[in-house]
């Protein structure tokens, strides 16, 4: 069967679920833009900027699956590489593609514009190798091979790829010999499987108190309704690093709150310190969940990660966790176990409005908690935004997404673009700082043009509060210039028309959540007045932490005189 190069491509693309790819025109992907022009199952949807546009794609794939992104060569590669450097530590599947420049020229180390005329043609592939897990320049010889060799690696993976299209072959005709891609899940080693479940059946006879921890990505990799069988299978608790906040329903029952070393509650760090067997999901400690790594995690804990499990010294390699937990779900408990019901520990209190109070962080996170539904996609930004969530009590089928890890603020505004490109039947809500709104804010257009109707909560707080807490309380760095936001909006829609309110009293807020319901068929905007110095107590002993992580004792004289 004869096929174009770039059309091989984006029938793959299609096979693995892509419906939309995220980019921005060049002169060297153009031709493979005239091959989408042409498709009904898959559609180009541009960006303000490269960057933007990876971060649109990392949002699609958190709902989708899988996403794609296209941009020219050089300029727009290095634009995009800090969104696909995201996507790459939070384990987010993104097919790169970018528009290369002629084969021909590349064979000639050719002098081009969008490189350093020294005729290098691998130094843009060498910025991506680290944050892809393949890579590969298509060439008329190596199509059908390389692209399914890539795209099972971003499959198996769950993190980026990367794809040079050089310009003058995407109308190439190919032999295409299989139709169909074939992507599977890696099956597990027999023996290795059988050992490691044994093992972990002794540990089960032995102990009094197993739980979980769940880690990163879980979702991603599919494990999350087999995690939800087996702790209710073996009737443990389990609690949550930062990133897997609402993998599980936030209000399982035997969920008893987020891990964060010495940040976490007594309640939480008594049953998962204490664990005699305690099941860890993809655990990853870093800086940030671990509460500047003061974890105190059993030496023993039985580490499932996607294809080994580690426990102790111990690591059984070639294990599917797809397997394992299937497992776990079905076998039967070798033990009864109890869960304490002084361990669940949720937030019952009525919130009650009062009218002409000026608003603050925390009664504004109570009070936004409430207005959270069922099955609703929330989007956090980094900062105060993504601490104020972490909070929230949630209810069923909620889905979350931030960047708990890369942390790098603007990536909430595109990835909300994008995640409702995948689906916008659910409702989507997005908390954005006025400074991370600033550098991604052109995407705002986007949601314009396709007629999408989030609901955005713009914190206003005249800069960056959450560098404020840390160093610079009333340093000029952390300021920012003062935007007339519901006039952005007015600019980026056009004549489009959408909901904004302003508030900064609690019946102010009262009022705009309960109006919000009323405008289901809207994009709407509540600008949210804060005051730049309104840090609760917990975020600031949190940025005491970071401050003395970052700059030491030195660091700490200075932020004292700063305050």
């Amino acid at each position: 069967m004869k096929r174009t190069v770039g059309d091989f491509l984006l029938d793959r693309l299609a096979q693995v679920g892509v419906k939309n790819i995220f980019g921005v025109p060049g002169d060297y992907n153009l031709q493979f833009l005239q091959q989408i022009e042409k498709r009904q199952d898959i559609q180009f949807v541009g960006t303000r900027n490269e960057l933007n546009g990876a971060y649109a794609a990392d949002g699609y794939a958190r709902l989708n699956g899988i996403a794609a992104i296209v941009t020219t060569y050089g300029v727009g590669d290095l634009s995009a590489i800090n969104g696909i450097a995201g996507a790459f530590a939070e384990y987010v599947p993104v097919i790169f593609i970018t528009g290369a420049p002629p084969l021909n020229s590349v064979y000639r180390h050719r002098l081009l514009h969008h490189t350093t005329a020294e005729g290098n043609f691998e130094d843009i592939m060498d910025c991506y190798r680290p944050f892809t897990v393949a890579q590969a320049r298509i060439t008329p010889q190596n199509a059908v091979e390389e692209i399914d060799r890539v795209f099972r690696a971003c499959f198996r993976e769950k993190r980026p790829v990367y794809l040079q299209l050089p310009s003058d072959i995407s109308f190439f005709e190919i032999d295409v010999y299989n139709q169909v891609l074939s992507l599977r899940h890696q099956t597990s080693d027999v023996q290795q499987l059988e050992s490691l479940l044994q093992h972990i059946i002794k540990k089960l006879r032995k102990a009094e108190n197993p739980a979980a921890l769940l880690g990163m990505a879980l979702d991603r990799f599919e494990l999350d309704k087999l995690i939800q069988l087996t702790v209710e299978n073996l009737n443990i608790p389990f609690a949550t690093l930062s990133a897997a906040q609402c993998v599980l329903d936030g209000d399982h029952a035997h969920w008893i709150g987020g891990y964060s070393g010495c940040s976490s509650s007594e309640s939480v760090k008594r049953v998962i310190e204490k664990s005699d067997c305690l099941f860890g999901l993809n655990v990853k400690f870093i800086d940030s969940n671990s509460g500047y790594f003061t974890q105190k995690i059993p030496d023993d804990m039985i580490n499932i990660q996607p294809f080994r499990t580690i426990i102790g010294h111990d690591i059984f390699e070639g294990v599917s966790a797809i397997e394992l937990l299937g497992h776990l779900a079905t076998m039967k408990p070798v033990k009864k176990y109890k869960i304490s019901k002084n361990v669940i520990q949720k937030n019952t209190k009525d919130w009650a409005i009062k009218p002409k109070k000026k608003l603050i962080q925390e009664r504004f996170w109570k009070r936004t908690e409430k207005f959270i539904k069922s099955n609703d996609v929330i989007v956090a930004e980094a900062g105060t935004s993504m601490r104020g969530v972490k909070i929230m009590d949630m209810p069923s089928k909620i889905t979350i997404i931030s960047q708990p890890l890369w942390l790098s603020i603007g990536y909430s505004l595109p990835a909300l673009f994008g995640s409702l490109m995948a689906n916008s039947t659910r409702r989507h809500v997005l908390f954005i700082g006025d400074g991370s709104f600033q550098l991604t804010a052109q995407e705002v257009a986007s949601l314009f043009l396709y007629d999408l109707k989030p609901i955005l909560f713009l914190i206003n707080n005249k800069g960056y509060t959450i560098e404020r807490a840390i160093m610079g309380l009333h340093a000029g760095y952390n300021n920012i210039p003062l935007w007339d936001y519901k006039k952005f909006f007015e600019s980026g829609g056009g004549n489009k028309s959408f909901f904004a309110k302003k508030v900064e009293t609690e019946g102010e807020l009262n009022d705009a959540l309960l109006e919000i319901d009323r405008h289901t068929d809207t994009l709407c905007l509540i600008e949210v007045m804060l005051e730049p110095l309104d840090i609760p107590k917990a975020m600031q002993e949190s940025a005491d932490m970071v401050a003395a992580f970052n700059y030491g004792p030195r660091g700490l004289e200075e932020l004292k005189d700063k305050k």
